[in-house]
């Protein structure tokens, strides 16, 4: 059961992660690898930091591959998260993005045998409905909004990665560490990353380092490290499912913001993927 004291520290979590795709549409310019670059860099400094500062004794961790793993995982996460926002709308990338939780539990019965219930595969099947609905005349399309969408439902694929190799990884580490570990391997393989693609780590406007600062601390190190902490107490499909509400907050900053409107089969296919979702989050909660 879902432990109640957890629930407004995701609240503040969810808040937090809702800034990431309104801030990163201020950083056009900026490469995709090269903004998750330079979000989990910054993140990392604050913490190892921090750390050095002050006196955390923390038991070490049997399970530091997984922290690795999980790490790598996060840094494709963000690659094929910020270039879905590159190719299309905040509305499309946050709703097909919350996704994380029918492959949390995918994941879980192709590695590790978890039984999917009739009610399970129902509403798996709703939520990817939802998907096809929200792809509208772009379905099939590998290009433009077509791959955006695409790239979207994949990052969803590797923060569901991500949550199932944390509740593993958390039970014998503290958060600190944890997430410390995790933001800086996640930065190390953003930076080949992006030199892989000869992109430019530097070179920047002072405006776009600013943004690129917040992003690293809002989303970052207020919103993932509050979900690295709670990882620990909740299953992994659960916390997958805590971002549901950020289409709804980012799609009205990017409203108010950009003056992003919301088409109608992103809205339906949204409306599908929530019901599917809820019903998934009840059926595995019970």
């Amino acid at each position: 059961m879902l432990n109640k004291q957890i629930y407004p520290l995701l609240i503040v979590g969810l808040i937090a992660i809702s800034t990431s795709p309104v801030i990163a549409k201020l950083l056009p310019n900026v490469p995709a690898a090269v903004i998750a670059f330079w979000r989990m860099a910054i993140a990392s400094a604050v913490l190892w930091i921090y750390a050095g500062v002050f006196s955390h004794s923390s038991k070490s961790s049997n399970n530091t591959k997984l922290v690795y793993l999980a790490g790598a995982s996060l840094a494709m996460h963000f690659i094929f998260w910020f270039g879905a926002l590159k190719l299309t709308s905040i509305a499309n990338t946050t709703v097909l993005g919350i996704v994380a939780p029918a492959f949390t539990l995918l994941i879980e019965r192709l590695i590790y045998g978890k039984r999917i219930n009739t009610l399970s595969a129902i509403s798996l099947i709703i939520i990817f409905i939802g998907c096809t609905v929200v792809q509208g005349s772009n379905l099939g399309k590998f290009s433009g909004e077509g791959l955006g969408n695409a790239m979207a439902i994949i990052s969803a694929v590797f923060l569901g990665i991500v949550f199932l190799i944390g509740s593993k990884a958390r039970q014998d580490i503290g958060v600190l560490p944890y997430t410390k570990n995790l933001f800086t391997v996640s930065a190390v393989v953003l930076l080949i990353s992006s030199l892989s693609l000869n992109n430019s780590i530097f070179n920047y406007s002072i405006e776009n380092y600013f943004w690129l600062f917040m992003l690293g601390i809002i989303p970052t190190l207020i919103g993932h490290t509050i979900f690295s902490y709670s990882i620990k107490y909740v299953s992994p499909t659960i916390l997958a499912s805590i971002p549901l509400g950020e289409p709804i907050i980012a799609s009205i900053l990017a409203f108010v913001l950009f003056n992003e409107g919301i088409t109608s089969h992103v809205f339906i296919g949204g409306i599908i993927i929530a019901a599917g979702l809820l019903l998934l989050i009840k059926n595995n909660t019970n």
